[in-house]
């Protein structure tokens, strides 16, 4: 079985590495979306897979359209993340408009805040920053909203959530329609937590009915 891995916002594909090493059994396809560095998006597999993103790579891959794809594990995951009057546990859209237009004064410190934010006591940043990138991910981010494409996914949606993530619109994952499971531990679990991902990653696929 394979595993598609999607990072959210500010981080890369190596953010996944403490989980896959607790998930040694599973073919690992990660794609990167270049944010300090070359971009790299494989083809999805051609074979039975699991979606699994965290965060906006979550919400992201709720528009894949795979017709191997067995389901969905979202980690920390939201399927809307800016305040709208019928989402009033989103982010002020501002904010995000905001360190937009920091990214092009200082890049590090609008990164190393948002890290410091999400709980990484004390972030190492890459050394190369494309800032440009991570300008176009937060403005996709803002204008991002994919709850009416929860319906189209009828019960392979799976959402692993924190009651303590500091980011208010993960809190609750995809919504009460949608299969969640509560782990305590903040908003970066597969880095904090990875065994305890793994092990509910692997009850999830154990149990999904077949395809």
């Amino acid at each position: 079985m394979t595993l598609h891995f999607l990072h959210g916002w500010g981080y890369d594909a190596s953010f996944w590495t403490p989980l896959r090493q607790h998930l040694p059994e599973f073919r690992h396809v990660c794609a990167d979306a270049g944010y300090f560095g070359a971009a790299t998006r494989p083809d999805l597999p051609e074979t039975p897979f699991w979606a699994v993103g965290h965060s906006a790579g979550a919400c992201s891959l709720l528009a894949l359209e795979a017709p191997h794809c067995l389901g969905l594990i979202s980690i920390n995951g939201f399927a809307r993340f800016t305040r709208d009057g019928d989402f009033p546990d989103g982010v002020p859209e501002r904010i995000l408009h905001r360190m937009i237009r920091q990214l092009d004064r200082q890049p590090r410190d609008v990164l190393h805040q948002f890290r410091q934010m999400c709980g990484e006591t004390d972030p190492v940043l890459p050394t190369t920053l494309d800032h440009e990138t991570l300008k176009t991910g937060l403005a996709a981010l803002a204008g991002m909203d994919h709850r009416p494409l929860l319906p189209r996914w009828k019960g392979r949606l799976h959402s692993l959530h924190s009651p303590d993530d500091p980011l208010s619109p993960a809190r609750n994952g995809l919504g009460p329609e949608t299969s969640g499971i509560s782990l305590p531990g903040g908003h970066l679990l597969p880095l904090t937590h990875p065994q305890d991902c793994a092990i509910l990653l692997r009850r999830i696929i154990r149990d999904a009915p077949p395809a």
